[in-house]
């Protein structure tokens, strides 16, 4: 399903970008972790706390409970409601494809933002993980060192689940399209 800029259909974003014709395969597709939601939204979580409390304090000053819920719920509403929802959909419809030719990184914000940056294989430098939260967790960061493009930045990605895993399917793709070339040319050579 299609609203505005959100694509929820994710097959359809990566029949866009994978072109199964030309011998391209998805090798890897991972989705960010859910902490990644409730660090985000711990802001508002708190906030929502805060507003229960006030309600729970007006109510016992006896002060009216239709004009105390009322009031509180449009704020709740104008300040956490739109977060939370933008929040939840950058969260839950954004992910990460790892193709045989290039690495896809889909990033969904709202109704009105798709962000999607295919990185092809022969951009890629070097892959990096790190950890996050101690390792406690099953999931770090990882960076993507390029070689060109975007200036010859790196590009961060946290909230991996399993990132040493991305890594090492990242790097096995590019290390099998280097020797593919390298055959190419050697037997372009001879």
């Amino acid at each position: 399903m299609r609203i505005f800029a959100l694509q929820t259909d994710k097959q359809k974003i990566i029949r866009r970008f994978c072109h199964d014709h030309e011998g391209e395969s998805v090798v890897y597709l991972t989705y960010y972790h859910g902490l990644a939601f409730l660090v985000r939204a711990l802001k508002d979580v708190l906030f929502t706390i805060i507003l229960i409390a006030l309600g729970i304090v007006a109510l016992s000053m006896n002060l009216h409970v239709w004009w105390t819920f009322g009031i509180l719920s449009l704020i709740w509403f104008f300040f956490v409601f739109g977060n939370l929802l933008k929040i939840y959909i950058d969260w839950r419809y954004d992910f990460i494809v790892v193709t045989t030719d290039k690495v896809i990184l889909v990033d969904q914000t709202l109704f009105f933002k798709q962000q999607i940056m295919p990185i092809h294989v022969e951009n890629i430098g070097g892959i990096s993980t790190f950890t996050q939260y101690w390792d406690i967790f099953p999931f770090g960061g990882m960076f993507i060192h390029l070689k060109e493009g975007l200036g010859g930045k790196d590009v961060e990605v946290k909230y991996v689940p399993h990132a040493q895993v991305l890594a090492g399917k990242i790097s096995d793709v590019v290390t099998r399209y280097q020797r593919h070339n390298y055959q190419k040319e050697l037997s372009a050579r001879e």
